[in-house]
């Protein structure tokens, strides 16, 4: 069903329930009984990833972000001078991707400060035609020498990574 513009006059549109926008919260209305109301579910609480991109904002590409989106990631941009192990502990990041304007000693400095943490590390490394994007921790774990993502391959292995760490948090709550 479409929803007509704020502006526009409901004629022609005919519904047996109440039309609720999203940005407005549903009252009951007089005529309903008080049963229908206590038998709604209690809201349960919703993981979203919280997630550090930093580099360049144009750098990751439409099928990473959609990825991330599709997690209901929280994503925050950061530029690679600013970003150090204190900086990614205190906000808490459970997944942070680096593109190629990251130095190597940044890099390695930071698996390094956040290794035995829960937050995971990619990276971009240019080839050719695109990127490979290499892990550098997984949940805290070093995993150097792990194999690499082609640009093709990286967004399912992110949306995994983001459905076990979602999975993982509803079983510890």
């Amino acid at each position: 069903m479409s929803i007509p513009s704020p502006g526009a006059t409901w004629e022609g549109c005919m519904s047996n329930g109440p039309q609720v926008s999203p940005a407005i919260a549903y009252a009951p209305r007089l005529f309903e009984t008080n049963s229908s109301i206590r038998s709604k579910p209690k809201p349960t609480a919703i993981f979203s990833p919280s997630v550090l991109l930093v580099g360049r904002s144009l750098s990751w590409g439409s099928s990473v972000l959609k990825s991330l989106a599709k997690f209901g990631s929280e994503l925050s941009f950061a530029a690679p001078k600013t970003v150090t192990s204190k900086y990614a502990k205190k906000g808490g990041y459970d997944l942070i991707l680096l593109d190629s304007t990251v130095s190597p000693e940044q890099r390695r400095q930071l698996a390094s400060e956040l290794a035995g943490s829960t937050v995971s590390i990619f990276y971009t490394f240019p080839v050719e035609n695109g990127c490979w994007w290499l892990p550098t921790l997984r949940e805290g774990q070093d995993c150097h020498g792990a194999p690499a993502f082609r640009r093709n391959e990286f967004p399912l292995e992110l949306e995994r990574l983001l459905r076990d760490q979602t999975t993982a948090r509803l079983i510890a709550d």
